[in-house]
């Protein structure tokens, strides 16, 4: 059986290569992904998957299922949405894994019982396609779920942390800035002010804390005091209660800034809270057990800092999230340097290889249902 899903894999390498090269030359950023999502569902229908589009009512999400009787349910999570300047985080590489996995898995359903399902998730940039998903109850329907992503090193278990977002906009009063400006109140004091005391709160922050912010208004005029302008912040935390509790300290700081400078304040969410990564050890060492055959090395570096909303799926099914190493010089993520590295020779080995590891995970599973039962005995612990 091994050697039969390996074998089909490496039957639809060209056509899986060419998928993630159509994706990745024809970027659409999240919640617009309509193109990408369609590319992807068409392909695994030809490959006889049932597919199911426009899923739970997201228009660019879909599910594609391969049954055979009753056994464990494993969910591949499939991303495909790129940042407004191109896949640099490797998610047109992301989707063409968990298919081609998927596909090899299927032959597995020829004798073994169980279920796979693609999961097409989409707007992982912004955290807005898992958790979604989550609400409609789709995730309540599989015993686990999987993912590889690309990225400048390899860690098995990366500390996933805790992000949201939040916009503060600063109301004041506007006046002529050279005839009168004291009867003006001025707003873009209170974001100055604001910043200000963000950047002295960072010295009091536990470790694996981060808050990171830009002005999205500053006036319109530079003759006038500027009565509304509008700073956006996003706060990570390795720690989901300190996350909590953080959020209350920057809110705070624009309430001081605010009452300084006699401005009134608006703040809301501009995205979802993404929650950190809960490691399931059982099945990451499923994982570890299969990946050296494929070239894929652990680092001894325990990588950190990043989120996704795949963090808030582990925290309702066990889940793995490995971060892979898909590019030869460490270029990071979210850069134009790996954004060019992720359509090279060394990124599509690792895009097989990846596949092949994770499917040789299902494969494991699905020969053993009583690690469904350790998975989540530890899941729920």
């Amino acid at each position: 059986m091994k050697e039969k899903i390996l074998l089909k894999i490496e039957s639809i390498r060209e056509e899986i290569i060419n998928l993630s090269m159509d994706i990745y030359n024809n970027p659409e950023i999240a919640m617009e992904e309509y193109e990408s999502s369609k590319k992807l569902a068409n392909y695994l229908r030809e490959k006889g998957f049932d597919v199911e589009e426009n899923f739970e009512g997201m228009k660019t999400a879909f599910k594609a299922t391969i049954k055979n009787g009753e056994g464990p349910k494993i969910a591949l999570c499939a991303e495909y949405d790129a940042l407004p300047y191109g896949h640099a985080c490797g998610h047109h590489l992301i989707g063409a894994i968990s298919i081609a996995a998927g596909i090899g898995i299927a032959e597995a359903l020829k004798k073994y019982s169980g279920e796979i399902s693609i999961l097409g998730t989409p707007a992982e940039e912004i955290g807005e396609g898992k958790p979604y998903l989550i609400e409609k109850g789709v995730f309540d329907n599989y015993d686990l779920a999987m993912m590889v992503h690309p990225f400048a090193d390899t860690c098995i278990e990366p500390i996933v942390t805790t992000i949201g977002g939040y916009d503060f906009t600063f109301v004041g009063k506007t006046s002529h800035a050279g005839a009168k400006p004291y009867e003006g109140i001025n707003a873009l004091d209170a974001v100055v002010s604001f910043y200000n005391n963000i950047s002295v709160l960072r010295q009091q922050l536990k470790d694996g804390t981060r808050i990171h912010g830009i002005i999205l208004e500053g006036g319109d005029v530079v003759n006038s005091i500027p009565d509304r302008c509008k700073m956006r912040y996003e706060i990570r935390s390795t720690e989901t209660d300190y996350y909590s509790e953080i959020v209350e300290k920057v809110i705070n700081c624009a309430k001081a800034a605010a009452l300084a400078t006699g401005c009134e304040l608006e703040y809301n969410q501009f995205e979802r809270v993404c929650l950190g990564l809960k490691r399931n050890k059982t099945l990451a060492d499923i994982f570890k057990s299969k990946m050296g055959e494929f070239g894929i090395v652990d680092s001894p570096k325990q990588l950190s800092g990043g989120s996704t909303d795949m963090g808030d799926v582990s925290h309702v099914i066990p889940s793995l999230h490995p971060m892979v190493k898909f590019v030869e010089n460490n270029e990071d993520v979210h850069t134009k340097e790996f954004l060019s590295s992720s359509k090279k020779p060394f990124a599509f080995n690792m895009l097989i290889n990846s596949a092949k590891t994770l499917a040789m995970t299902a494969l494991e599973v699905l020969k053993n249902p009583q690690l469904v039962d350790e998975m989540k005995k530890e899941h729920n612990n």
